[in-house]
């Protein structure tokens, strides 16, 4: 017994050094969620526009083309929980912040990060976000992804001397060019497949208190809340269940109505997108991201000129024509 204790012994210590090692090397790789922890940390206080949301927000809404300080706080599958665990983390310091974006699309109330098939990217906010975690293998990156993913990123990195940030200083996501537009017509059939999801009432219910807590907790900043769902192309909404998409605009308006500093605006079938404004049939690429953050930059410029009340933005006498147009997409004007 004490020679396979003993065994054992000498066969652990090496692979746990192993692991422990790898550990050290895998945190040490600069990446989105560090880099956007550390923006926020440093500048939380000079933010006025901040976007969360998911990959639909993170490609889709570019802070350079808003006429106010902005960042874009969004990551791929960041669901609602997270926008505003993130949210609650910086509330002591977000002094300027006037505006909150957060994107609502077909898949956003049905559905959770930690509940998905990208569960894995929990890790990324106990471990970058100091955001806590009630799962021990989300303070790990060992644990939370296999060995051979992991051991290809410590060679990239460090080997082939490739970078894992993807996103802009003021965190957009650079990885969806227009150079590489995928294939329109299989993005859309699959990723509608995909984001169609089976009926769950409390997860649903859970999402709905987490927006309303982020409406809360921007009336308390004097912020507005703008929820919209973003353009995507016919072959994705086409393909969408019905049922799903109804509920979810329906559910939005109401909570718009609901309260008195949020608007709620919906893209999807706006025609000013095109096919070369998308990078597959949900995303949108560079090019698309400039129009819609120019959109949403000249709403919110709208608001200032003529202010907000009761989910109307008043215009005076004579109304500018991009914001009357802007106004026929609200969907709580339609």
């Amino acid at each position: 017994m004490k020679r396979f204790i003993k065994k054992s012994i000498l066969f652990i210590i090496p692979v746990l050094s192993i692991f422990i090692c790898m550990e050290f090397l895998l945190r040490d790789i600069p990446n989105d969620y560090k880099f956007k922890k550390e923006f926020l940390d440093k500048n939380s206080q000079n933010i006025e526009i901040l976007c969360l949301g998911s990959s639909h927000a993170n490609y889709g809404i570019n802070p350079v083309y808003f006429s106010k300080n902005s960042f874009n706080g969004s990551h791929t599958s960041q669901s609602v929980d997270y926008d505003l665990k993130i949210l609650n983390k910086y509330q002591g310091r977000l002094d300027n912040l006037k505006y909150i974006l957060i994107p609502i699309s077909y898949f956003t109330l049905y559905s959770k990060l930690d509940r998905g098939i990208e569960s894995w990217r929990v890790k990324n906010y106990p471990l970058y976000y100091n955001i806590q975690s009630y799962n021990i293998k989300d303070y790990s990156e060992v644990l939370s992804i296999n060995t051979g993913t992991n051991a290809r990123r410590i060679y990239s990195y460090y080997i082939k001397k490739n970078e894992e940030i993807t996103t802009s200083e003021l965190g957009y996501g650079t990885s969806h060019s227009s150079k590489n537009q995928q294939d329109l017509i299989k993005s859309g059939i699959e990723a509608a497949k995909r984001h169609t999801t089976k009926k769950d009432d409390t997860l649903f219910n859970e999402n709905i208190e987490n927006l309303k807590s982020i409406i809360q907790l921007a009336q308390q900043n004097k912020s507005i809340v703008i929820f919209f769902t973003p353009p995507a192309y016919y072959t994705y909404s086409e393909n969408l269940n019905p049922n799903q998409l109804e509920k979810t605009v329906n559910t939005i308006n109401k909570i718009a109505k609901e309260y008195d500093n949020t608007l709620y605006i919906n893209y999807m079938h706006d025609k000013r997108f095109h096919k070369s404004d998308f990078f597959d049939a949900d995303h949108l690429n560079e090019i698309g991201a400039e129009k819609l953050t120019k959109l949403l930059n000249n709403l919110i410029n709208n608001i200032e000129k003529y202010g907000l009340y009761n989910n109307s933005i008043l215009y005076g006498d004579s109304a500018a024509p991009n914001l009357q147009r802007d106004l026929s997409l609200l969907s709580w004007r339609q």
